[in-house]
């Protein structure tokens, strides 16, 4: 089954600024009940690296953005514009 590009923007969020996929995180691991520590634990990652991608900090690696959205059950789909 393929979904066009149109389907998946309308189900989505269109990412123009870090803070909101930091947002989007913070609002998944609340809804799944986890705190900030609780992730720490389950990705490697420190308490503080936590909150730093929730707030949508520019200097933290894509990489460990990329990782913490999969934990969560986040797809990330990049688009040629």
């Amino acid at each position: 089954m393929n979904i066009s590009r149109d389907q998946i923007l309308a189900q989505g969020t269109h990412v123009t600024k870090v803070a909101i996929i930091g947002a989007a995180l913070r609002q998944r691991r609340k809804k799944l009940g986890y705190t900030q520590e609780d992730v720490a634990d389950m990705l490697g990652f420190s308490p503080r690296l936590v909150g730093e991608i929730e707030r949508g900090r520019e200097t933290v690696g894509i990489g460990k953005i990329l990782l913490y959205a999969t934990a969560m059950g986040i797809d990330i789909v990049a688009f040629e514009r």
